[in-house]
């Protein structure tokens, strides 16, 4: 089906003139008045015929060009992008490996180190062969099979300056120059999809994130040599692809977090040049990812650019923007409880200087079951509603377990689940559980292979203890969830069971296993023979035998398990595909390791060749391909109930008993939330049918912060009012959370702290933003303030603010990170009685996870 679309494409603006321009797609979608765009003279030419917008995947594949705020193909067709960025293929980002922490070795943050290392330990060459190793095994052709799949109908694709550019002979072509990104562009063009070239890490850094390359450099920005070699790169890439329909555009610089707005807006003017002196056809990708983003640049024509488009990054939910779920994304996507924030403010900048955008990362499945296919969904449909383009972050994260589990950052992952049931002492002494209930693992269904044909694996039961060992296995099963056909030999136990089962030893005394064990009843049935591992002392061993298991069917283990009553003792089972071995631990760690500062070439080689998708047990999340390859729209974000109103809360010392009044439009229920600070860290305690909760889990003298949102079988609506049941005023002597602010300007966002001690920090500062707590001073005098503090910026200051009065001003060093804490001591007088204390940034970019305010 095709519409037509009026609106921005009914006029067009000539070069050094402007003109106001109304959008009905966008007054529909928004509700926007039609008003804004430049003043002044205004050249107005009509543009025959109105564009037209066939189904996304349905238009036709040409080059892309700038129409009022719509990307528009050759054929004056809009053109609905939504695709996916290819990271940690040219452009490294180390922790894409294995979701974690230094997955190459202590001291390897970035791809600059990792080159370093690998060159320091075996020569250029070396490190050259190594590192083309990686890119020839992390993306693919198949690859491209596997995206074309999804639907998906542009991709991103990040690259560092040095890919093209001799870093020994600066403004030279390497000898590959083009291998990749020509490759890139061919195997995309095969499939009709469209292709941005994204210089992601720039020579010197355009700031000081891992993602530039090279962690804690920001050196474009002070170096006139290094801003002409940019500008001579981009002229080459200009010269290189002019003419080219599958490059969608030039994306000028990824996240320059190192400067300011302005200093970036003119830098990118002259990128613009550079690239026009050579290419007058491709859509040049503005960077405005700065807190004034598109205003910084005003109307681009006002500087003699055409043909251009925004690329911010939105991650709802991520970065501070809110935390992993529903509300964030419903409130992103709806414009928020008013109508006038999320995508609606964005759009209205846009549609203002008439541009437009792609929103070159996004993530909007990670940890969301199955919600985050209808979310995705939802995003990508939105953002086409809107003309935007998008892609999300990212094609392929591997993770140490592997498994899909409720989504990684990744549409593609590892497979994984290789523990499938697990208990130990720790946690439930004297365990004694079925397999579906065991106290720390619950073993539920799994598919252990997602390839075609059969494979085998092994079932490994593991059993160790510090101080000596007793546990019980029986029944143990493994059955295949479409027949229910077992596939575990001699998982009865019983006389004669042994041949079935091989051990292998890891460490510790010896042990003993008796499979005619007379285990009796437990678990809730006797069911004869079991197997009983007793050992005197310390000892970890393992039992193991082999299991054919199908391509893409699931499987499920059952059975059970008793603790005899021994210490410091684990029972684990896994599934997994490497038969194991006498010595080495079985971990469930789905991927290889690999240390780059000790481990030899063939291990690194092995490493890097893992990722190969045609190598790597792989699964890809279902959820989100289903829904984007759907004939049917997301149901999510449809049908959203009002709001409850009039929360009211009866407080005793057992109980609080909530009640209000009923939310308008179709409800099913209400959810309870329920938390300890009264803004962030709120859990679902009850769904009810009626307008009244009894909360009989309090605790007498806490406070609690209650809110209420109605439901129904497709949506929550907003939150009520949120009310406590008890002092909201902190008397000090106390130490108090970041999160537990009383009011907070609107930019000033939440996020998971990697702290000690773990909870939440705050942070996303700008000069100007504050935050308030309500605090109860008894007496009037000197106290001390100590702040837990992390920057990765470091020499930025916020003020200490009561009743207007400045009470000291803290200076923020540089942390190491922004999850590195210091703590930072400050004297400050403070007046009696009940008041605001604020927290007012000077500067920005730095993030709070308590203060204390103590005696002297």
């Amino acid at each position: 089906m095709k519409n037509t679309v009026f609106g921005p494409n009914q006029l067009r603006r000539t070069k050094n003139h402007s003109v106001a321009a109304s959008s009905i797609v966008l007054a529909a979608v928004l509700g926007l008045s039609a008003c804004g765009g430049s003043s002044g003279p205004e050249t107005v030419t009509p543009v025959p015929p109105a564009v037209e917008s066939p189904d996304a995947g349905a238009e036709d594949f040409s080059m892309l060009k700038a129409d009022g705020t719509m990307w528009v193909n050759q054929a004056e067709q809009k053109v609905s992008l939504r695709g996916i960025n290819i990271g940690n293929w040219l452009s490294m980002e180390l922790w894409m490996f294995d979701n974690g922490e230094n997955p190459l070795g202590e001291e390897i943050p970035d791809q600059c180190s990792l080159e370093n290392k690998l060159t320091e330990r075996f020569g250029e060459s070396e490190k050259d062969r190594l590192i083309k190793l990686h890119r020839d095994s992390w993306f693919t052709e198949a690859d491209w099979d596997v995206i074309a799949e999804a639907g998906f109908n542009i991709v991103r694709i990040p690259f560092p300056y040095s890919v093209i550019e001799n870093d020994d002979q600066p403004m030279t072509l390497n000898p590959d120059a083009w291998e990749y990104l020509d490759w890139a562009v061919a195997e995309a063009k095969k499939r009709d999809i469209y292709v941005v070239l994204d210089l992601h890490g720039a020579v010197g850094g355009q700031g000081e994130e891992q993602h530039t390359g090279c962690e804690g450099q920001n050196l474009l920005w002070e170096s006139d040599e290094y801003r002409e070699r940019t500008k001579w790169l981009w002229g080459e890439i200009a010269k290189h692809y002019k003419g080219e329909s599958a490059v969608a555009g030039y994306g000028l610089l990824n996240e320059p977090w190192g400067t300011d707005s302005a200093t970036l807006r003119d830098f990118l003017v002259e990128l613009y040049d550079e690239v026009r002196a050579y290419d007058e056809e491709h859509v040049v990708i503005l960077a405005a990812h700065n807190s004034d983003g598109i205003s910084a640049y005003g109307d681009p024509l006002d500087y003699g650019m055409e043909n251009v488009a925004f690329e911010p990054h939105f991650y709802p939910g991520l970065f501070g923007a809110g935390e992993i779920g529903y509300s964030v994304h419903r409130d992103w996507l709806t414009c928020g409880e008013n109508g006038d924030s999320g995508v609606c403010d964005w759009a209205n900048r846009a549609r203002k200087v008439y541009t437009p955008m792609l929103v070159g990362e996004m993530q909007p499945w990670n940890g969301l079951g199955a919600m985050g296919g209808e979310i995705t969904r939802a995003t990508f449909d939105t953002y086409n509603d809107l003309n935007w383009a998008g892609t999300a972050w990212s094609y392929k994260v591997a993770t140490a377990s592997g498994g899909l589990g409720n989504g990684t950052w990744g549409y593609v992952t590892n497979n994984g689940n290789q523990l499938v049931t697990k208990a130990q002492t720790w946690g439930c002494p004297g365990w004694e559980a079925t397999f579906a209930n065991a106290c720390d693992v619950p073993a539920t269904s799994t598919t252990p292979y997602e390839g075609e044909g059969t494979k085998t694996m092994y079932l490994v039961l593991k059993t160790g203890g510090f101080n000596g060992v007793d546990v019980v296995y029986d029944s143990i099963q493994l059955q295949k969830d479409s027949d229910g056909s077992n596939l575990v030999v001699n998982g009865e136990f019983g006389a004669g069971s042994e041949s079935s089962w091989t051990e292998v030893s890891l460490w510790g005394d010896p042990r003993e296993y008796d499979l005619d064990y007379a285990a009796g009843e437990f678990a809730g049935s006797d069911t004869g023979a079991a197997l009983h591992v007793t050992s005197p002392a310390g000892s970890h061993a393992m039992l193991y035998q082999a299991v054919e298991v199908e391509g893409g069917e699931s499987y499920t283990l059952s059975g059970k398990f008793k603790d005899l009553g021994s210490s410091d003792t684990w029972a684990e089972i896994y599934l997994v595909p490497d038969m194991p071995q006498e010595w080495v631990d079985v971990t469930g760690r789905a991927i290889p390791s690999v240390n780059v500062n000790s481990s030899s070439v063939e291990e690194i080689e092995n490493y890097f060749s893992f990722f190969a998708i045609n190598e790597m047990d792989y699964v890809v999340n279902n959820w989100v391909k289903d829904s984007l390859t759907s004939d049917e729209p997301a149901t999510i974000f449809t049908n959203i109930p009002g709001k409850a109103s009039n929360l009211l809360l009866d407080v005793t010392d057992t109980n609080v008993t909530l009640s209000w009044d009923s939310a308008e439009g179709e409800v099913v229920g209400y959810n309870v939330y329920r938390s300890l600070a009264p803004r962030s860290g709120f859990e679902k305690i009850a769904s009810v049918e009626a307008n009244r909760y009894s909360d009989d889990t309090v605790t007498s003298g806490t406070t609690y912060y209650y809110y209420v949102a109605a439901y129904n079988d497709t949506d929550e609506g907003y939150a009520s009012d949120i009310v406590a049941s008890g002092e909201t005023f902190y008397t000090v002597p106390s130490k108090i959370e970041a999160e537990s602010y009383s009011a907070a300007h609107p930019g000033v966002q939440t996020e998971t702290a990697g702290d000690e001690g773990g909870g939440f920090n705050i942070g996303s500062f700008e000069t100007g933003y504050w935050v308030d707590y309500d605090i109860n001073v008894p007496s009037a005098g000197s106290y001390i303030m100590d702040f837990r503090l992390a920057s990765q910026v470091g020499s930025v200051q916020f003020e200490v603010i009561i009743e207007d009065q400045v009470v000291t001003t803290v200076t923020v060093p540089n942390t190491d990170g922004w999850q590195s804490y210091q703590t930072l001591s400050y004297d400050v007088e403070l007046p009696e009685g009940r008041s605001t204390l604020r927290l007012r940034s000077i500067d920005n970019q730095w993030n709070l996870n308590w203060f204390e305010v103590k005696n002297p």
